[in-house]
């Protein structure tokens, strides 16, 4: 049985740190794409995990709607995880390509370990009818 534990996971505009505090700004699961292939210039994959104390190895495999690799997976990052077991803070992604309509998904890992994801819902801008 697994150790880790996810205590949350989202995508935001913006993430800092502030007395000690995670400040996340523009939280989204949906995006909606004016035509594709697409990019997503910049977000962030904001993350509270818990895990034993200690050092530990986090990666990231964003998966594209075929279910294959959308990019190379990113890490494995050095996390030091506090003496209570918890670790929090969030990865910057950038150009994030988006091939076509459906669902991406954002799967963190611990130690090569899957401990949980985040699907964002892709979309084409919805069309106004013509007006007559």
């Amino acid at each position: 049985m697994s150790m880790h534990k996810l205590g949350y996971l989202v995508l935001c505009d913006a993430h800092t740190k502030a007395a000690g505090k995670d400040c996340l700004i523009g939280v989204f699961n949906r995006i909606f794409v004016g035509r594709f292939p697409a990019m997503h210039e910049t977000c962030f994959l904001a993350f509270e995990l818990w895990t034993t104390p200690g050092d530990h190895k986090l990666g990231v495999r964003i998966k594209n709607t075929d279910g294959g690799d959308a990019v190379q997976p990113l890490g494995p990052l050095e996390m030091k995880v506090s003496a209570v077991g918890q670790a929090s803070g969030a990865i910057q992604l950038r150009n994030l390509p988006l091939e076509k309509p459906g669902i991406y998904s954002f799967v963190v890992e611990i130690d090569g370990e899957p401990v949980g994801a985040r699907d964002l819902i892709v979309e084409s801008i919805p069309q106004r009818p013509a007006q007559a």
